[in-house]
């Protein structure tokens, strides 16, 4: 049998402790649970021979194949079979390598993306990485968004293994390099404590760095007060419900007049009297023209009865207006 050779590399037996395992100059893995991949090398062997490349101190630098090792290492292998490309393979080439290695069994979260185009850029300019690399990734070839992505490695370490995680908006951090390491940390922390959709994390964050710059307060000041963390807290509402309460809080706080236009249609509905099971609802935020109405009925009947109360009842005709102070007649 013919000894596989690649990019001029040679099939050699190498031992783990003579393999700088720390993320090295080609590294692109972040956020990842190697338990699955330990329970695969365990059963299997390491079935794709990592790449490594002698560095300057004669430890051996990792080209491609790092979370192979880091498994191997784990199961207390002694030494495994690698390929040793040339002292004088190129750097660039060897990040291509490990790039296409990776891109060719696995999907790579955001952070792992952004430590691509980081590296990129130590060998090409950004018109080149927009676009040659950046559609490759699955990312928008454009200027704006490899700005974001080059800006992720900024941010602390809790924020990127929520990036990792899919748990925070990639837009939401865009806005976040902007703000402070408190405040940022702290719209990370409300973003993961309770699940929220990445557009209610854009809506949010967008109307808490609007409040702070306005009250000239800090975000963190702003999450901390005690009406959002008694929502938080509250064990009696599940998780949509607090979202909900949470996003009521701030855009009250944006929109002070929000506040008192809920108190007012309230009280005008009130003073209808509705029958039991009947509900009116104003269009969100009462920035829309359409209100619905909700009926809860059992029977067929019930449902006639209730209708025709509410085609003698006095006062719906004024139901839109009640939030602008106007009483029923």
């Amino acid at each position: 049998m013919m000894e596989k050779k690649l990019l001029g590399s040679t099939l050699s037996d190498v031992a783990i402790s003579d393999i700088d395992l720390r993320p090295g100059p080609f590294s692109m893995s972040f956020g990842f649970d190697l338990e699955p991949l330990k329970a695969s090398i365990g059963r299997f062997g390491v079935l794709n021979s990592p790449y490594l490349l002698k560095g300057p101190d004669r430890k051996f630098i990792v080209v491609a194949g790092y979370r192979r090792l880091l498994a191997a290492r784990e199961l207390g292998w002694p030494d495994t079979a690698c390929q040793i490309v040339p002292d004088t393979f190129p750097p660039f080439e060897a990040l291509l390598l490990n790039l296409n290695d990776n891109l060719t069994h696995r999907q790579l979260n955001t952070i792992e993306k952004a430590m691509v185009l980081k590296k990129l850029t130590r060998y090409l300019k950004g018109e080149e990485i927009i676009k040659n690399f950046m559609s490759i990734l699955g990312i928008p070839a454009n200027r704006q968004t490899l700005e974001v992505f080059l800006g992720l490695e900024e941010l602390e370490e809790t924020i990127r293994v929520s990036l990792a995680a899919e748990r925070l908006s990639l837009r939401v951090a865009g806005l976040m390099t902007g703000i402070g390491r408190d405040d940022r940390l702290r719209i990370n922390d409300l973003f993961t404590t309770i699940k929220w959709s990445f557009n209610q994390q854009w809506e949010a964050a967008q109307m808490l760095i609007e409040i702070a710059s306005r009250e000239g307060r800090s975000i963190k000041e702003l999450i901390d007060e005690k009406e959002i963390m008694e929502v938080l807290g509250n064990d009696r509402m599940n998780n949509p419900q607090k979202v909900k309460s949470v996003v009521k809080i701030l855009k009250a706080r944006r929109l002070p007049s929000l506040l008192e236009a809920e108190k007012l249609f309230k009280r005008g509905l009130a003073r209808v009297s509705l029958p039991l099971g009947v509900r009116i609802i104003p269009p969100p935020f009462f920035e829309g023209i359409d209100y619905k109405l909700e009926i809860v009925f059992r029977k067929g009947q019930e449902l006639r009865e209730k209708l025709a109360v509410l085609s003698h009842l006095s006062g719906l005709e004024m139901v839109t207006d009640f939030w602008r102070g106007m009483e029923p007649r």
